[in-house]
């Protein structure tokens, strides 16, 4: 059964709160397998679920995670009226491993050719006009941890997002949460989230809701059309190839 007639839904992608959801455990080359990310999925659906009963979950594993795919996708669902669109990335765009307990594993695929990395701080999905939010498992200069988590290997990023999230919350008292949780527990990496105020300050979820959450390796290239003032374009590292952050954000100018 091809990609197109297994996931692809016979009505539009739509609901009032939606959770689209992208992982991948298994890559190609065994070497990039990771352990945590399926988990992230299910935590992330059960949670939500919790919360808000009404969420209707479209969920994609490994191979179906492909370029294509995962564009294809997001543009269908984009073709839906929101009031708020999350991108919930728990994945790295940095070479520096600031991890080194057991069971830990960054989640990063590094590049084939050498790019020095300065430490400006940027982010996969933004733009100067943002209609979204971003949400970042770390830093640019840092990478995400997949970790071995209360009896279970988790994305710690998604794992402490989860945890502390209530319905009472902004969008922004979740972000500090999130953040206040990792640094308590030890974890280096710092999240970060980005997004315009009117959608920061929103109660979670109150409205329709598109969340898009996607667990697996990040990346770097070097910058295709110079507008990356540190030379690089970060990526998200799917199934089959890297999804660069220009082609992202154009994706969701939809928004």
């Amino acid at each position: 059964m091809c990609w197109r007639k297994k996931v692809k839904p016979e009505v539009p992608i739509t609901g009032y709160r939606v959770d689209l959801s992208s992982v991948i455990n298994k890559y190609p080359q065994q070497a990039n397998w990771l352990n945590g990310c399926h988990n992230d999925q299910n935590n992330a659906e059960a949670t939500l679920k919790k919360w808000w009963p009404d969420f209707v979950a479209y969920k994609f594993r490994d191979a179906q995670v492909t370029r294509a795919n995962f564009k294809n996708t997001l543009n269908e669902a984009l073709n839906e009226k929101w009031d708020t669109v999350i991108m919930f990335m728990d994945c790295c765009f940095s070479e520096d491993n600031t991890r080194a307990i057991h069971d830990v594993k960054a989640r990063v695929v590094l590049p084939t050719e050498p790019i020095k990395r300065p430490r400006i701080i940027k982010h996969l999905a933004r733009s100067v006009d943002m209609k979204w939010i971003a949400f970042s498992a770390c830093q640019d200069y840092q990478t995400a941890a997949d970790a071995y988590i209360g009896g279970a290997y988790n994305g710690v990023f998604t794992w402490a997002a989860m945890k502390v999230l209530r319905p009472e919350m902004t969008y922004y008292d979740w972000f500090l949460a999130t953040k206040t949780l990792l640094a308590q527990s030890s974890f280096e990496q710092i999240p970060e989230m980005q997004g315009p105020d009117y959608l920061l300050n929103k109660k979670v979820f109150s409205d329709k809701t598109l969340f898009c959450q996607y667990s697996g390796h990040g990346t770097f290239v070097k910058d295709r059309n110079g507008d990356e003032a540190d030379g690089q374009d970060e990526a998200m590292y799917l199934y089959d190839g890297a999804l660069l952050d220009d082609e992202l954000s154009e994706i969701l100018t939809k928004c």
